[in-house]
């Protein structure tokens, strides 16, 4: 077996490789979603905090 047939995967290299592709960028996407929502959530604690509220969760 040859790096090439490795890499075209018997002519299904599209499918095969454009999954992985897919999966990484959804994958990726999640992350920078939670961080952004983590960074969200701490800007709301803390502005709440600092106008004396109670609402601190």
């Amino acid at each position: 077996m040859s790096w090439s047939e490795f890499f075209s995967m018997g002519g299904y290299a599209f499918y095969v490789w454009g999954s992985y592709l897919v999966t990484l960028i959804v994958m990726g996407g999640e992350v920078v979603s939670l961080l952004r929502r983590r960074k969200l959530l701490r800007h709301q604690r803390s502005s709440s905090s600092k106008a004396g509220g109670s609402n601190n969760l």
